[in-house]
């Protein structure tokens, strides 16, 4: 029988399974609500919907933290490509404002001739000064508590080096007869850094989605569900893309180097 962190673990990629799979469905919804053209209060609703299933999965990523912080670092459940660009454990807080800036742009263009035309538009590609301005302001104070956290990572990673751990890992490979006692001590001692890697997680999540439920309460019931909407679409395109193949074929590149060589 498994350990009590080995049964969560599995417990815990299950739901990540599950989840996915319905954020799937309500990307699809938000989709045909918005091409449908839908009331802005069952626009409200939906919106609701999708937060209240990223809050389901920081519960539940929390539950999960507590039996295996290290796993939360590097999951079995992502691919690699999403592992590659990971930031304590899941993404940078401030994707949230690249994500929204992109898509303003992406919407302007789509939209500009109606814009020259005068005529209004509820969408992203319309933000106004003041929410313009709302952004920037919570963009400042997000970038400043995610470099915090990058700071206090960095001091994490870096105590692995520090003397008194240097001096017990020494020791543990050291005479047989001081080995017990100091393979215990370093233990103890990574532990406790375990502990701080798992309180990084947590407050790295909690700003994650503090950040994009700040962000969505800026934005107008059309353009929130744009928003998630284009988030969701880009989840699930990095997922499927990161199950194929992206490194260049060895063969393939020599030829392509040794084009035009004779």
């Amino acid at each position: 029988m498994g350990s009590i962190s080995e049964m969560c673990l599995d417990a815990y990629t299950e739901f990540q399974r599950k989840w996915k799979e319905e954020l799937e469905h309500l990307t699809d919804e938000l989709e045909a609500a918005l091409d449908a053209e839908k009331r802005e209060n069952e626009l409200v609703d939906l919106v609701r919907k999708v937060v209240k299933h990223y809050e389901e999965y920081y519960t539940a990523k929390d539950g999960a933290l507590k039996y295996d912080a290290l796993n939360m670092m590097q999951p079995r459940w992502k691919c690699p490509l999403e592992g590659a660009f990971m930031w304590i454990g899941g993404w940078r807080p401030t994707m949230v404002f690249q994500l929204a800036y992109a898509q303003a742009g992406q919407q302007l263009e789509a939209e500009l001739a109606d814009f020259l035309q005068g005529l209004n538009s509820p969408s992203l590609g319309s933000l106004s000064s003041s929410q313009l301005q709302r952004i920037s302001d919570l963009q400042v104070t997000t970038q400043d508590l995610e470099d915090e956290l990058t700071h206090k990572e960095a001091v994490l990673q870096q105590g692995l080096a520090d003397q008194p751990v240097l001096t017990l890992a020494l020791g543990a490979v050291g005479e047989e007869s001081e080995q017990g006692e100091n393979v215990t001590a370093l233990k103890d001692a990574m532990n406790d850094k375990v502990k701080a890697l798992e309180d990084l997680i947590r407050d790295a999540d909690n700003l994650r989605l503090e950040t994009l439920k700040n962000m969505l309460s800026i934005l107008n019931p059309v353009q929130a569900a744009q928003y998630l909407l284009v988030g969701g679409k880009l989840q699930n395109a990095i997922r499927k893309l990161g199950h194929l193949k992206l490194e260049p074929e060895a063969n393939g590149g020599h030829r392509r180097n040794g084009q035009g060589r004779r």
